[in-house]
């Protein structure tokens, strides 16, 4: 079991940079390994213990101080670090996977903050302008990869005003997008520990097909519609950040009745796999999910229904 422990562990090393590392590498196509950076540290850390974990963590951070700036380093702690290790650590205490999931972000974000102030204030920059700047940096990347896909110019004119639209709108909404993309980490995570945990160990709290949000939590969701109306900009600035962070959890709910709905049903597998490909990428399915998970507060979607005799 050492030798295992061992093995895993220095492939954990390798998987995690490569996930890490695979945007800079692959372009958009490697974004999305990003989200499964924390997975080798995590899976090791439920299996064999929280040192395994720690020990990927603090090799990768090592090689990265070597391989990449201090703000890489900096960006992989602060998002990735509490799904690596303190998503486990609380899974491993029995913490319903709801909580802890809730747990883990909120630490994430903290820890970013945290990172982000300490740079803003060593390098005398107002937090809005580095926002501006990465944001910028990802636009010219963007822009850099459309160009070498042979587009015309008035192609290229068409997209970067798409490019703009979508950067502002980020920037508007920064902070809640960012809480949602910590949040999307975790439960990529969590979702991945969930298919691969065989008999090695135990994840605590209800099946997602019937979990459900606080019921109080929809009150938050209509302050956040109102103050998005507010002709006061700060109010709708804090509204279309409450949005953006509760429509995906929302969205989240939305899924547990589905996935309530397919339980039922003797559906083939690749054929529930695809409804839930759907879900997710065809509009405008999205919204209509969302909606249900906003309404399964009233309805109970999920209630057994008597059938007529």
């Amino acid at each position: 079991m050492k030798g295992q422990a061992v093995l895993l562990t220095a492939v954990g090393i390798g998987v995690t940079l490569a996930c890490f590392l695979g945007a800079s590498w692959l372009g958009v196509a490697g974004a999305m390994f990003n989200l499964l950076t924390p997975l080798a540290a995590a899976y090791l850390s439920m299996r064999f213990g929280l040192r395994a974990g720690l020990v990927v963590v603090a090799v990768v951070s090592l090689l990265l101080l070597q391989l990449a700036p201090m703000l890489t380093l900096a960006a992989y702690l602060g998002l990735f670090g509490s799904a690596s290790v303190l998503l486990p650590w609380l899974l491993s205490q029995q913490q319903s996977w709801d909580r802890a999931v809730l747990y883990a972000t909120l630490a994430s974000a903290a820890a970013v903050a945290l990172i982000a102030a300490l740079v803003v204030f060593t390098r005398d920059l107002q937090l809005d302008g580095l926002i501006a700047q990465l944001l910028q940096a990802e636009v010219d990347q963007a822009m850099q990869i459309y160009r070498e896909t042979g587009m015309s110019e008035s192609q290229l004119q068409q997209m970067g005003e798409v490019v703009k639209q979508i950067a502002e709108f980020i920037r508007q909404s920064f902070y809640g997008l960012y809480l949602a993309g910590v949040l999307l980490v975790q439960l990529v995570c969590l979702a991945v520990l969930q298919r691969f945990k065989g008999a090695h160990y135990q994840i605590q709290g209800p099946g997602f097909a019937r979990w459900r949000l606080p019921a109080g939590l929809i009150w938050a969701l209509i302050a956040a519609g109102f103050a998005l109306l507010a002709p006061v900009e700060m109010l709708a600035t804090v509204g279309r950040n409450m949005l953006a962070l509760l429509l995906p959890l929302y969205f989240l709910q939305g899924l547990a009745v589905v996935s309530n709905f397919l339980q039922r049903k003797k559906y083939p597998p690749a054929l529930k796999g695809m409804i839930y490909l759907m879900l997710f990428i065809l509009n405008p399915l999205p919204l209509i999910i969302t909606g249900v998970g906003v309404f399964d507060l009233w309805i109970d979607f999920r209630r057994p229904r008597k059938k007529n005799i």
